[in-house]
């Protein structure tokens, strides 16, 4: 049950109708890319004017992507199947709706709702209006390790729950990267994925606790760091307002920051320098007094700002605002 997680090569794909020569756009599209990479025939139904953008970015044992598009039928025939992927998707719809018909199953998908596909069969997905989803393949063997008989839950909705939600939201991080992580974290970021997957599927009895402890719990680290991140500036935001908001206990997110080497006070005090750093170079910020950074960052007592500032960038708030105003002035 074992991941391989070795540094690979990560990349970042984006394509996009905009790419080809505009009198030839979606026909070069469908031939070039859709029927040759994907294997799918894609059907036009926006009276003429279609746009397709396309997000693709391998990690590891996964791989994980986006697709924004004008209303369009995608297509998986018969015929198609003679590539013999036998990958399965999880299909998060962004903004709906979307009708899949798959495995004997015809359901319309809303936003927020999610559908499981088996590349093996036949597939067809529909949007009759502009409309987005996120998703993830995984290749059958690997999901085979952790879920029993995935192909039966090919067709059907994934039941909505935590799992879903936290994969949702690190799949709404992940694709909207500007470039991909380092060889060496895609893989251990690709088993977090596929741990979430399984999580969000149905994991065996054998594979629950592998799951729990690799998958959910960093997903939850994750959205501790991004509640930190995001609440920083408040100056009254502490680790119990960070449990309540993410519904854990205080004493399981003290514990997971742990992981980290670092303390909730140790993260929000980076954070809230972050930002102050941030603020006293950005020229927009010129014209504030030091004292109104610090508040606007977070520290509700200047003298412990100075102090926390210099020790981490060995230099005085004013020193750095000194140097942004001579460089913003040559």
């Amino acid at each position: 049950m074992e991941i391989e997680v070795s540094p690979t090569p990560s990349r970042l794909l984006r394509i996009s109708t905009e790419m080809f020569p505009e009198r030839e756009r979606f026909s070069a599209f469908r031939e070039e890319f859709a029927r040759r990479i994907l294997a799918m025939d894609v059907i036009d139904q926006s009276g003429g004017c279609p746009r397709i953008d396309l997000t693709f970015m391998p990690l590891g044992p996964v791989a994980v992507g986006a697709l924004a598009a004008t209303p369009a039928e995608f297509i998986r025939h018969e015929h198609h199947l003679k590539d013999s992927n036998d990958d399965f998707h999880l299909e998060i719809i962004e903004t709906g709706p979307v009708q899949f018909a798959h495995a004997g199953e015809e359901r319309i998908y809303d936003s927020g709702s999610a559908c499981f596909i088996d590349q093996a069969r036949p597939m067809r997905g529909f949007g009759p209006r502009y409309g987005s989803i996120r998703n993830i393949t995984v290749p059958a063997a690997v999901l085979k390790t952790l879920v029993a008989h995935p192909e039966d839950l090919a067709g059907h909705a994934v039941h909505p729950g935590p799992a879903l939600r936290l994969l949702d939201g690190y799949l709404r991080s992940l694709t909207s990267l500007e470039d991909p992580p380092s060889p060496e974290l895609a893989p251990i970021i690709g088993v977090h994925v596929l741990d979430l997957v399984a999580a969000a599927l149905g994991p065996t009895a054998e594979a629950k606790e592998v799951v729990a402890k690799r998958g959910v719990r960093a997903a939850r680290l994750r959205a501790i760091l991004a509640e930190i991140g995001r609440r920083s500036g408040d100056p009254g935001f502490d680790l119990d307002k960070a449990a309540g908001a993410l519904g854990l206990s205080r004493r399981y997110v003290q514990r997971l920051l742990e992981e980290t080497g670092r303390s909730f006070t140790a993260h929000l005090v980076e954070r809230r320098l972050e930002r102050a750093f941030a603020m006293l170079t950005d020229r927009r910020y010129l014209h504030l007094a030091i004292i109104d950074i610090a508040f606007a960052a977070g520290f509700g007592d200047v003298s412990h700002f100075n102090r926390m500032f210099r020790r981490r960038f060995s230099e005085t708030p004013f020193g750095v605002r000194a140097a942004a105003i001579v460089l913003e002035r040559k």
